[in-house]
């Protein structure tokens, strides 16, 4: 039973790469429309994002590490109460909020730990180096409040004082606020280069897949379909010798994909464990929708019209064409209902936040349950007769 599967398996992906128009829409396209659109989005004037501070300690402190945030000069930066902060991220209105905690001058001079709570929107690719910036600023606060408390306890003087004079000194130097720029413009041409390979990847991979379970329309209407159920091939080994080749075909595209990128473009992928589960969840939930599309029309043609159009709409929906955050707030919730969002979004989790398998856990139950769902239908609606 194995090696028949095998066979049929084989013979399916010998089929796809002897065409030579494969190679250009599986390989060349997508890397185009990656560079293109990961050129565009990385140019021009950075957007810095909207972050909210919420400052329940209000003390000097507290208001030292603000002018030491707003002195990196990557984020712009407003003020609020904690309600309002909330509700302004779940309505999309801002990228995220700082908490600053009351009690934080006391931690502070009592050199207790401290935990500065950043919450963003899911879909922000930029969370890391927001808190970078966070921890880095938390560290110089903490270095002048130490050098203040010990000349103060030594002098007799106000540490009040002595605290405001070492901040201002450390202020002067610009070394530290030029390589953060730096390193945001670099890091968000990074993430913009990441999500458009992704996205671009994973539309052309749900593309070819399609094409390839178009086969089985194809072959009923040539005729081989009926002459292979002739064969001593069962029923079960020629639809899992064809599951498996579908299967195969997406994985050799989407790992060829991969390795060009990142000689390409310098993409990191992350965690291999993590991107063989969540692809490999991509690609069953692809082969779902494809057999899905491929049960409710007659010919191979058809297949590919409302298949492509099916695609690339959900693939424009679910932000692979450009990034989310520049829809409309409705546009970005509909997008939580499309594989493509919960793959793109597992994959910048593992290439951009540097995630691992825990933290994908939701995007690949998701893209299962698309699986599932659509897998089952598809199955039931291949006829053999």
């Amino acid at each position: 039973m194995i090696r028949k599967i095998a066979t049929v398996a084989m013979f399916e992906l010998k089929r796809i790469f002897k065409k030579p128009q494969s190679y250009i829409i599986m390989f060349g396209m997508p890397l185009l429309f990656t560079l293109i659109f990961g050129s565009l989005l990385s140019g021009g004037e950075q957007v810095k994002p909207t972050i909210t501070i919420v400052n329940n300690d209000n003390s000097t402190l507290a208001n030292n590490y603000i002018d030491e945030i707003q002195a990196k000069d990557v984020m712009k930066l407003n003020f609020t109460d904690e309600d309002r902060a909330a509700s302004d991220l779940s309505d999309h209105k801002i990228t995220g909020y700082i908490l600053i905690e009351k009690g934080f001058e006391k931690h502070l001079l009592n050199e207790e730990k401290l935990n500065i709570m950043f919450k963003h929107s899911p879909e922000y690719n930029g969370a890391v180096m927001i808190k970078q910036v966070l921890h880095n600023s938390l560290q110089k606060i903490m270095i002048s409040t130490k050098a203040s408390t010990v000349y103060s306890s030594l002098t007799g003087d106000s540490w009040e004082g002595i605290n405001t004079k070492i901040s201002n000194e450390l202020k002067t130097s610009s070394g530290l606020k030029t390589e953060m720029i730096t390193k945001n413009s670099e890091m968000a041409g990074m993430q913009n280069m990441s999500a458009r390979s992704a996205g671009f990847t994973i539309m052309f991979v749900m593309m070819a897949m399609l094409s390839s379970t178009g086969v089985i329309l194809e072959a009923k209407q040539t005729g081989v379909w009926y002459r292979l159920m002739a064969t001593p091939t069962s029923r079960l080994e020629l639809l899992l010798g064809y599951l498996l080749g579908f299967f195969l075909i997406g994985w050799v595209q989407f790992g060829i994909l991969m390795a060009v990128s990142t000689i390409i473009f310098n993409i990191t992928w992350g965690n291999i464990v993590a991107n063989i589960i969540l692809i490999s969840a991509l690609l069953i939930c692809t082969i779902g929708i494809s057999l899905f599309i491929a049960g409710f029309v007659k010919t191979s043609e058809q297949q590919a019209v409302f298949g492509n159009l099916v695609i690339i709409s959900t693939c424009m929906l679910a932000g692979v064409y450009w990034p989310l955050e520049i829809v409309p707030n409705f546009m970005q919730e509909v997008a939580r209902f499309v594989p493509q969002f919960w793959a793109l979004e597992g994959l910048m989790e593992l290439m951009v936040r540097g995630g691992s398998i825990i933290d994908i856990v939701e995007p690949i139950g998701i893209l299962l349950a698309f699986a599932i769902v659509f897998l089952g239908v598809g199955i039931t609606r291949v006829r053999f007769d």
